[in-house]
């Protein structure tokens, strides 16, 4: 990019937007396209009322060139700030977003130097690359690729050159020569705990939790739908609905149950509360409950590794407060439900802040009242059959461990897939076509279909959704849970151990939660082998599960690692999936992954040999760049001028080599003289070169440098004299 002054070629509407005399035309072009590319990867998280303003600020580039347009624009952004502030929090995540976005659109209307211009440039690119995670995986990898191909086609637009081939060719391949790079940065390049609105949130700052009220949704829901609750792209996910802030130590994050409703009615087409949850009455609830932490604690068997936690949580309408499994102390005006729930009296219309405390290490047992056992094996008597055929078939083996340990072992090695977009197709088989047939589903389909099989194989068991795990911001005590959290697992009963929780993601993906898989330190006892009904045993291939951490799981949850069988010899390659590898190491690949990455197994030194292989695949694809450029420039040259060159290599490697002031003439004295043997042949071909290079009328002068080059190339190879 030039900072060279140039004058408007006409007076076309794109002239006059670009008027003044002291623009440089190519770099307003490439840092208008790229701003404009911003906005549309932050489209998502746009409220429609934000565009005619970003068209206000565009437009005040029209503007004269007095001193009062910078301040009407000063003004401008101050009264917009302030309108974002009211309502959305000063330091809330639409404020934040918007007032940046206008900014950077109000410099670009005012700039008019060329580093104003490359500032703005670098700006609108990191705007566009934090915008992208709006997206899902495939979308966001389209706006990679098309970010900087339309930069470059825009930038050889305003300089009046632009083509598609152009776009596609050379601009191409001046993207690929500055992968490596972009690659290295990418992958050692410290990572920032999330965006700036999460960042000030992490260190207490007194920044409003800026959520739009809803009561829909996984984790706040009173009625969900197996199947329908899944991921959407756009800002909704990256909302935050809680930020903790612990004591003394943080768990890992996979070990983080945030409990929200617990759900026993199932109709076949939906999971319901109580009709207590979706009128908010607390107080009716509470006479269930526990007022005391205390009176709760006396229904534990055990119970142990207690933690200290202050949560502030979104308003969302119900009674949620969202305590860890399992509370251990409460809050004022705060109950702790049948369910173990921690309710609050009244629904949470504001943002909320309190104190609670948490076992992570526990043992439920006692008696199950009759009523919650009869709703926790009640099924639908019509639907998936193949079900409850497989549940009946369960219900033989001798007791409950031996039943959910063979439901486990056919998630980890039977192919199951976690999605969090998916086909669904609703109906009173709904649940059969997806555990036989399609098998890829979200948390909260593998937690309700567990569920039913087991209460299929008289079980029962219990629907519990919330949250799971959080962001943990570096170098801080806070975690921020955001709707992308929202999570589903099952609870089962155990006449001695009483509620266990199981997590069928545990299994399915384990890299989704590596830390709360954890490998037993006893040897386990054999796992009980069960098969399908008849009807529908299929052959499917093995499943290879992921690599197992090695941490003791509390008691409260279940060490999945001995369900995980390796895949016998003879598995079958499948496609690798694309959307998961990308989302997995491109889009999710925050602070915490890219430390254990650049550390290896248990800590170490990976991050060397990656330094070293990246380095390594620079400079390959950098040398293969300069081959190419090479080769696609010697394509270009005439074939005479190709055979000419040709034969000066191959005498260059016999210590002859060409000078670039040298003629042809000279050149051929020169090698005559070292090796007389080649005079007959090395005058024809000067001769021939030169009546091509300078006798324009000589027809047949290509046709005799290619043969007298040829019959001369053979005669240094073969190092012997011609034969008249």
């Amino acid at each position: 990019m030039s900072a060279t002054h140039i004058t408007p070629r006409s007076k076309s509407a794109a002239s006059s937007f670009f008027r003044r005399d002291t623009l440089p035309r190519s770099d307003a072009l490439l840092s208008l396209v790229l701003c404009l590319l911003a906005l549309v990867a932050h489209a998502p998280a746009l409220p429609l009322p934000a565009w005619p303003v970003f068209l206000l600020a565009l437009g005040s580039r029209a503007l004269p060139r007095r001193g009062w347009s910078a301040a009407l624009r000063l003004v401008f952004l101050f009264i917009v700030v302030i309108a974002l502030g009211s309502f959305h929090g000063w330091f809330g995540e639409t404020t934040l977003r918007l007032s940046l976005l206008l900014a950077l659109l109000l410099k670009w209307a005012e700039a008019k130097m060329a580093r104003e211009f490359i500032l703005l440039t670098s700006a609108a690119l990191v705007a566009g690359a934090i915008g992208i995670l709006q997206w899902n995986e495939w979308i966001g990898l389209v706006l990679i690729l098309l970010f900087p191909l339309i930069a470059l086609g825009a930038l050889e637009a305003a300089n009046g050159r632009f083509s598609l081939r152009t776009a596609l060719t050379r601009n191409s391949g001046r993207i690929l020569l500055a992968l490596p790079l972009a690659a290295v940065l990418f992958l050692f390049f410290p990572r920032i705990p999330g965006p700036l609105w999460d960042i000030g949130l992490s260190f207490g700052l007194p920044l409003t939790l800026s959520l739009e009220k809803s009561n829909q949704g996984l984790g706040v829901s009173t009625r969900l739908r197996p199947g329908q609750e899944q991921t959407q792209a756009g800002v909704g996910e990256s909302q935050p609905v809680l930020v903790a802030e612990f004591e003394n130590w943080v768990p890992p994050t996979s070990l983080l149950y945030w409990r929200g409703p617990v759900y026993y009615d199932f109709d076949g087409q939906e999971w319901r509360l109580d009709a207590e949850y979706e009128a908010g009455q607390g107080r009716r609830l509470m006479r269930r409950g526990f007022t005391k932490a205390s009176a709760f604690a006396a229904t534990l068997q055990r119970k142990a590794q207690e933690i200290r936690y202050r949560v502030r949580v979104t308003p969302h309408d119900r009674l949620w407060l969202y305590g860890l499994d399992l509370p251990s102390g409460l809050t004022s005006e705060a109950f702790i439900s049948q369910d173990w729930q921690v309710l609050s009296h009244r629904p949470i219309r504001e943002e909320t802040s309190y104190q609670l405390s948490s076992w992570l290490d526990w043992e439920a047992g006692g008696a199950l009242p009759e009523e919650l056992r009869s709703r926790s094996l009640a099924l639908p008597s019509e639907g998936n059959p193949r079900l409850k055929a497989l549940g009946a078939e369960l219900a033989a083996l001798p007791n409950v461990e031996d039943r959910y340990k063979a439901v486990l072992a056919m998630l980890a090695r039977e192919g199951y897939k976690l999605r969090d977009q998916f086909a669904f197709q609703e109906g009173t088989n709904a649940l059969d076509d997806f555990w036989f047939e399609t098998r890829a589903g979200n948390a909260d389909l593998y937690a309700g279909t567990f569920v039913y099989l087991m209460r299929a194989a008289g079980v029962p068991a219990r629907l519990v959704a919330g949250y799971r795990g959080g962001k943990l911001m570096a170098l801080t005590d806070y975690v921020i849970v955001k709707k992308s959290h929202a999570h589903a697992w099952a609870e089962i009963w155990e006449e001695q151990r009483g509620w266990r929780r199981i997590d069928p993601i545990d299994l399915i993906a384990p890299e989704r939660f590596n830390s709360s898989v954890a490998t037993s330190q006893s040897k386990p006892a054999p796992k009980p082998e069960i098969k399908p009904p008849k009807a529908e045993r299929q052959e499917r291939p093995p499943r290879t599960p992921a690599r197992q951490s090695r941490e003791e799981p509390p008691s409260g949850a279940f060490d999945v690692a001995v369900l995980a069988p390796a895949a016998p010899p003879g598995k079958t390659w499948e496609l690798p999936d694309l959307g998961d590898f990308l989302g997995r190491w491109m889009f999710r690949l925050d602070a915490g992954t890219q430390q254990s990455l650049l550390g290896g197994l248990g800590g170490g030194f990976a991050w060397v040999w990656l330094l070293g292989g990246a380095t390594l695949g620079s400079a390959l694809v950098m040398l293969a760049g300069q081959l190419l450029v090479q080769l696609r420039a010697n394509r270009r040259l005439p074939p005479p001028e190709r055979e000419w060159r040709r034969l000066c290599r191959l005498l260059q490697q016999r210590g002859l080599a060409y000078a670039l002031w040298e003629c042809p003439s000279d050149y051929a004295r020169r090698v005559i003289a070292a090796h007389p043997l080649w005079e007959k042949e090395m005058n024809a071909l000067t001769l021939a070169y030169t009546d091509w290079r300078y006798a324009a009328g000589r027809d047949d002068a290509p046709l005799r440098v290619r043969t007298c080059a040829r019959r001369l190339y053979n005669l240094i190879l073969a190092d012997v004299s011609s034969v008249s």
